[in-house]
């Protein structure tokens, strides 16, 4: 995936550790902007605040040193925000994309079986 003009390694969404980094990570960016106090800060302390959580993300689900390629030095909120939502949206086609992967290979064996059962149950009964 290509955020920020950074090439990013796809995350593998039928990886249960992966998926499990990633769903940490994403529960961290959701769970800080919740917590967020907002009550007599600037908002340069707010933009850095949730910025920083992006960041941490970036780093939690690609590895150490991942947001700084990202973002160089830039705290902008919206640069982060559209980095943040670009990989969600990366992920859920991928996870979308794997779904239907396997569904048609479920669908397949069921198919097999049920030609299977009906060539079976067809056959000619022998009487005895």
């Amino acid at each position: 995936m290509i955020i920020n003009n950074v090439t990013l390694p796809d995350i593998d969404v039928a990886d249960a550790l992966e998926m499990e980094r990633f769903e940490k990570a994403n529960d961290n960016v959701s769970d800080k902007m919740k917590q967020l106090d907002t009550n007599g800060k600037r908002r340069s302390e707010l933009i850095r605040a949730q910025c920083s959580a992006v960041f941490e993300f970036f780093d939690d689900v690609f590895g150490d040193g991942t947001a700084k390629k990202v973002f160089g030095e830039s705290v902008n909120l919206t640069t982060c925000i559209n980095a943040y939502e670009g990989v969600i949206v990366a992920v859920n086609k991928l996870d979308k994309a794997v779904g239907e992967q396997y569904k048609s290979k479920l669908g397949n064996r069921q198919q097999r079986r049920n030609k299977h059962k009906n060539h079976y149950n067809n056959r000619p009964k022998i009487v005895k």
